[in-house]
Formats: structure tokens, C-alpha cells, sequence
């Protein structure tokens, strides 16, 4: 009777539980299935090791990582205890009662949307690492290092990161830019951003914390302004886009790498979004409303279970000195400079 007390006293925690439907889809280390959940580490190790001690999880090494998964045995446990009808202990009855917890979280909703987030952490792991099955991959492949290789094909650039977060793709663009701005409205993001650029020895990129809104960058200040999984963020993407219009210089191009339309409600309340993704229309009436010209758009392929679809759009800022000027038989002739 105790046993079984203290069964369905570990298994009535709300949290407990939420880990458990997660690892029982697949084995997740400790920093994944806090991205999932949303809290502080500390709290999701507590509770795994009270499952661990329990018996409901054990540890698997893969590398440098620690995975947690439900134990093969503990199925077994439960079936042998009800195949004779004897009292097999402890695990027999925490089997039990797991089996019957199990099947009623298979059906059960998700109201913090935990099962599409670990699809996201899942495609994250395939793409970047850390997963249980080791890769053979071609030594070297980064984008990283084809982002680092982008500074032998372009032109030395002044360029703008609109919403930078904690400046990772700042860092990114100041390695082929001549100078980079940084602008986003939360000051820890700021913080980690400089540290960022710091750690990197990056002294040609500048972190400011304002609102895109409000920026008062003077008119024509660069060569590029990009928007990075940022527009959605913004109450007013349009205006967003318009500001970035008025800070580039003639023959300047904006850059948008953003969200497809998706019905992933939750990322409104934990991740802050205003908008769920922008259809390609939508993208290319704001850049056309801008004033922008030459608009291009890509959607990026959705690989098998990808929650979310990438959207890519390109622009650039009409440079009246290039306009075609029609002489004589109609054969354009470009403008000196």
C-alpha cells in the first residue's frame, strides 16, 4: 500500500508529468527539456532526480551529453506483476502504475504546447548536433564557415541587424561588413550581445538597445539592413520595413528571414511573437509599400517534421543615379555616377 502511495504521489506533479510524455516520445537531455518547458534548469533536474531515484528514468551517456529516458524494464516489471497475479515489490507496482499514467497521457492535451516544441528541438538536434545517433559528416561542414568565406565575395558594407537578440548573426555579418549596428529593445539580449562580440574580438560591430520603431539612425546610413526572425515580432511590421527603407542607402538591400504562416498559438504568450509567420504576398506588399524594388522571395524546404517553414525575401532601396535612360532606338543606357 505504501508503495503505491508514493507512486501516485510522484506522478501527481504537474511538471513530473509534462517530463515524462516528453521523454517517453524520446530521450532528451536536461538543457532540451528545459527549451521545451520553459523553466529554469534547476527545477527540471530536481524533479529528474526524483524520477531517476524513483525508478522512472535512468540516464544514458551518448558523448558529452546525458539523456533521460523511461527504463525497457519497466514495462516488464509491470506485466510480470499482473500475468500471475503475485505482489511483484516495488517496481512491479510503479510499473503499474506508469502503464496506466502512460496511456492516459497519450490522449491527454497539450496546453502548454510541449509535443510541437520538441518537434522543433528534435530538427534542431538533427541539424546542429547533440542527438543520440552519431552523424558520419564531412569534417569542417559549418555555416558558420561558409558565412566566415562571405567576406572574399562581397564588398565591404556598413550594415544594420534590426531586432539582434544576442547578436549571433550581428557577429556573423561584422566578419564581411566594414561596420555593423545592432539594435534590439531588450537589454539582456543586448548584454549577451556585446559579450558576445567581445568573446569574438568582433571591434567593427556596435550593440544599441531601442526600439526599431524609434530609431533615429540618420537617413542613409548603410549598405544593408537585415531582419532575422524579427519582423513578427514587431506590432507594426510594415512601419519596421519602412524604417529600414529610410536608413538604406540608394542601391542598399534589405534582407528578411522570418516565419511561413503556422497555427503554433503558444509561441504568442512564451516566445512573444505578434504574428503567426507572413504569407509571401503579405512580404512583398510591405516591401513594395516601402518603396522597395527588385523584391525576391523564397520559401525554405520543410524537412520532415518541421514545425515551423522558413521564409527568405530580398529588396532593394531605387538608386535614381543607375535608372535606364532610353536615347535613340530604345536601348537603355545607365546613368553616370
Amino acid at each position: 500500500m505504501l508503495e503505491l502511495a508514493n507512486s501516485l504521489k510522484l506522478l501527481g506533479d504537474d511538471t513530473r508529468l509534462r517530463i515524462l510524455r516528453l521523454i517517453a516520445r524520446e530521450p532528451l537531455n536536461v538543457s532540451e527539456i528545459t527549451s521545451i518547458l520553459g523553466l529554469a534548469q534547476s527545477g527540471i533536474s530536481r524533479h529528474l532526480s526524483l524520477l531517476r531515484k524513483a525508478g522512472l528514468v535512468e540516464e544514458r551517456r551518448e558523448g558529452v551529453w546525458t539523456y533521460y529516458q523511461i527504463p525497457a524494464g519497466l514495462h516488464l516489471d509491470a506485466a510480470a506483476a499482473g500475468a500471475d497475479g503475485s505482489d511483484a515489490g516495488s517496481d512491479g507496482v510503479l510499473g503499474t502504475v506508469w502503464d496506466f499514467v502512460r496511456s492516459q497521457l497519450a490522449s491527454a492535451e497539450d496546453p502548454f504546447s510541449d509535443l510541437p516544441r520538441l518537434t522543433e528541438v528534435l530538427r534542431q538536434r538533427e541539424n546542429f548536433g547533440g542527438g543520440l545517433s552519431e552523424k558520419l559528416l564531412e569534417p569542417g561542414q559549418s555555416w558558420f564557415a561558409w558565412s566566415r568565406a562571405l567576406h572574399f565575395l562581397l564588398p565591404a558594407l556598413d550594415a544594420i541587424d534590426m531586432g539582434c537578440g544576442d547578436g549571433t548573426i550581428s557577429v556573423e555579418i561584422s566578419r564581411f561588413a566594414r561596420r555593423v549596428v545592432g539594435i534590439d529593445s531588450n537589454p539582456r539580449a543586448i548584454a549577451a550581445a556585446r559579450k558576445r562580440a567581445e568573446r569574438e574580438r568582433r571591434h567593427n560591430v556596435e550593440f544599441k538597445v531601442g526600439r526599431i520603431e524609434a530609431l533615429e539612425e540618420p537617413d542613409g546610413s548603410y549598405d544593408l539592413a537585415v531582419f532575422s526572425q524579427s519582423l513578427h515580432h514587431m506590432a507594426q511590421p510594415a512601419f519596421g520595413v519602412t524604417v529600414a527603407q529610410r536608413l538604406l542607402r540608394p542601391g542598399g538591400r534589405l534582407v528578411v528571414v522570418d516565419l511561413a504562416p503556422h497555427q503554433q498559438e503558444w509561441v504568442l504568450a512564451r516566445l512573444g511573437h505578434r504574428h503567426l509567420g507572413f504569407t509571401p504576398e503579405q512580404l512583398a506588399e510591405m516591401l513594395t509599400a516601402a518603396g522597395l524594388e527588385q523584391v525576391e522571395q523564397e520559401q525554405v524546404h520543410q524537412r520532415r517534421g518541421e514545425v515551423f517553414r522558413v521564409i527568405l525575401a530580398t529588396a532593394v532601396k531605387p538608386d535614381a543615379r543607375l535608372e535606364p535612360a532610353h536615347g535613340r532606338g530604345g536601348s537603355p543606357a545607365v546613368a553616370a555616377k
